[in-house]
């Protein structure tokens, strides 16, 4: 009987020392996937499919102004390409991928050292440069005009400029904030949602931060102060995303000097709050990357923050806890510790397409590392975007997931921090989920994809169409908002016969893609109200509200302008 005892005790202890599961953890397999001959300091980096076969592949540089290098993905290993790819003899102080001369391969845009702003032609894996006499240094990329073209955002020692884009790599230079505040890095976002792109610019030291509002082609007005960004210590990394899961984009700043980072919360109205200390994230105060990151696929997005001040400091992985809170795991995880750290440039992205979100990092220390996220527990959706009347890359979209008890939203950003640049498809974590409800798509040119009972643990590709959608009713029918400026209600009149209407009612969505309101149909009327009031009659903020009807002939939708 005693003997039995000591069996279970000893079974027992065996249970609890060690885990049922494997322990999640990022595994360095840099030499093994075959990125080798590499020398000095790494600087930058980002992550690419410049084949379109699916594998991501990987252009990063040196801080020794000598050397820049492109990583064919072949699957199980890297091959280096540099010189067949005719990039050779390059260097590069930023790198930014995007698709700007009307083909469907991704460009190449790179800042040298030697002060040249160069772009190149992507012609399925070989590059061709035409241009290098672009002004400033680029540091995003968006469709800012909504025009269906990528267009480049350039910082300079004088001014910060919008590069616009005729569709074929063709650009034409707009000053959009005409003083120079050091500005060296930046984030491209629509944190108020109301379609057009935003700019964040952060500044190395010498001025304080800036948040640009685009109101119209070619006019952007600073709304730093109302929207409670201000920040006038040194940003080396900002990244933007919805960590809280409200729908609105939020703010992460990495600073580089005292009294540390920022984590500013969207409001939804316009405005932040600073949530940095009650959120856990104060980090330290040396900071070279940032950025938003579901690393363990829960469906909350995760920061990943590296520091310069390796030796005291290393890298935090702060895990978010789903109450507003983050916990520090990087020791854990195998991304903190000794000699860890020092990353001047960090990219995520699925190398390896197993649903688990990866990093690449190049620095002063360990200089070069391809960190493999290994034993992942939650389920995942992966979202390529192909545009056809929006930009080809999806740069701009919104996407929201509705899966069990959550909503999710993830937007399409190109080029965040200083030198880093993560790869296009949305990475979504469903945690346990094995379904997801639908899928919401908001592209950048107005068209609206929704797609229903999408299995967990796939990636699909989605190309921007009018399925389902129209702008347009037949010509003998019409839905119309009596004013697209809407005050004290909103009177709707159609003449679409009943028995053309799916489901006989107007819907009403606001900013952040949510149903806010269904006005029934009853076959009497021509004519409909709105009291801008939601479905359980709470007033709404002002915004830009979307108005749709389904019909058998297609779906309809426009916008009307809500004003308290």
């Amino acid at each position: 009987m005693l003997k039995s005892k000591h069996v279970i005790l000893l079974f027992l202890f065996l249970l609890l020392s060690f885990p049922l599961f494997p322990q999640q953890v990022f595994t360095i397999v840099t030499d093994s996937m075959g990125i080798t001959g590499l020398d000095g300091l790494g600087h930058s980096i980002g992550w690419c499919d410049i084949d379109n076969d699916g594998d991501l592949d990987v252009a990063f540089s040196n801080q020794n102004d000598d050397s820049f290098w492109l990583f064919r993905n072949d699957g199980d290993h890297f091959t280096k390409i540099t010189n067949s790819a005719g990039l050779g003899g390059l260097n590069a102080y930023r790198i930014i991928w995007a698709e700007v001369t009307g083909d469907t391969f991704t460009d190449l845009i790179l800042r040298d050292w030697d002060g040249y702003q160069r772009v190149y032609r992507n012609n399925d894996g070989y590059f061709t440069l035409i241009t290098s006499s672009l002004p400033g240094i680029v540091v995003a990329a968006a469709d800012f005009n909504n025009d269906g073209a990528t267009d480049l955002l350039s910082l300079s020692s004088s001014a910060t400029y919008i590069l616009y884009n005729d569709g074929s790599g063709n650009f034409t230079t707009r000053t959009i904030y005409p003083y120079s505040n050091s500005f060296t890095c930046a984030v491209c976002f629509d944190y108020d949602l109301d379609g057009k792109v935003d700019v964040y610019l952060g500044t190395y030291g010498g001025g304080a931060n800036k948040l640009l509002k685009n109101v119209e082609a070619d006019s952007f007005v600073d709304v730093t102060v109302e929207a409670g960004v201000v920040w006038d210590s040194a940003t080396s990394g900002v990244t933007a995303g919805d960590y809280n899961n409200d729908g609105y984009p939020d703010l992460y700043l990495g600073n580089n000097s005292s009294p540390g980072c920022k984590l500013f919360r969207n409001n939804g109205d316009g405005t932040f709050t600073d949530v940095t200390n009650s959120a856990g994230v104060l980090g330290h105060d040396d900071t070279r990357t940032a950025e938003f990151v579901d690393y363990n696929n829960d469906g909350y997005l995760d920061i990943f923050v590296s520091n310069h001040d390796f030796y005291v400091y290393s890298n935090q992985m702060y895990r978010n806890n789903g109450d507003g809170t983050f916990t520090d795991v990087g020791s854990s995880l195998g991304l903190s510790g000794q000699f860890i750290g020092d990353y001047f440039g960090t990219a995520w992205g699925d190398f390896n397409n197993d649903g688990a979100i990866d990093l690449f990092a190049v620095g002063h220390i360990d200089k070069y590392v391809l960190y493999r996220n290994d034993n992942v527990p939650g389920n995942f959706l992966t979202v390529k975007l192909v545009g056809t009347q929006s930009n080809y890359n999806g740069i701009g979209a919104m996407l929201k997931l509705w899966s069990g008890f959550q909503t999710l939203t993830r937007f399409v950003i190109a080029g965040e921090g200083m030198h880093d640049f993560h790869s296009f498809p949305v990475e979504f974590g469903l945690d346990n989920t094995p379904l997801v409800d639908s899928l919401y798509i908001f592209w950048p040119s107005g068209i609206v994809q929704r797609l229903y009972s999408i299995p967990a643990n796939q990636f699909i590709t989605v190309v921007e169409g009018i399925t389902g959608i129209s702008e347009k009713l037949p010509d003998d029918f019409y839905l119309s908002c009596q004013s697209i400026l809407v005050r004290e209600y909103a009177v709707f009149e159609t003449n679409i016969p009943l028995n053309l209407m799916v489901d006989r009612h107007i819907r009403i969505y606001n900013p952040a893609g949510e149903l806010v309101k269904s006005i029934g149909m009853d076959g009497t009327s021509k004519r409909f109200y709105w009291d801008g009031k939601s479905e359980n009659n709470s007033e709404l903020p002002s915004g830009v509200y979307i108005y749709t009807i389904n019909t058998k002939k297609g779906m309809f939708r426009n916008k009307l302008i809500l004003v308290k």
